[in-house]
């Protein structure tokens, strides 16, 4: 129990102090622009980033790096030619402010 109230206090510690630096949670939308990647479902990405378009390279990268095992355009890239070529293979659909989620229901 202790270990999880620790926990607690340094995941509020480590958002006291990117509110403190100016980083603020965006959720980015990505997309496949690649064919023979346009059956893998759209990307959202969850970032801390000071900016929107920060947080659209971040998510870029982010995603990038996932699927480095799938995707033969990004094996043995790292960095910025990583990021350059995850701006080839998809692209940023919308960037929201806050976290949010997708719903998934049979209602509608």
């Amino acid at each position: 129990m202790r270990a999880l109230i620790e926990t607690f206090k340094t995941i509020r510690a480590r958002h006291r102090a990117a509110r403190r630096a100016g980083l603020r949670s965006y959720t980015v939308v990505l997309d496949w622009t690649a064919k023979e990647y346009a059956h893998y479902a759209p990307e959202v990405v969850h970032v801390r980033a000071s900016s929107p378009l920060a947080a659209e390279m971040d998510a870029l990268l982010q995603a990038a790096k996932a699927h480095v095992m799938h995707v033969d355009q990004f094996e043995g890239l790292e960095g910025r030619a990583l990021l350059l070529e995850a701006g080839n293979q998809m692209k940023v659909v919308a960037t929201f402010t806050g976290t949010h989620t997708a719903v998934h229901s049979d209602h509608f």
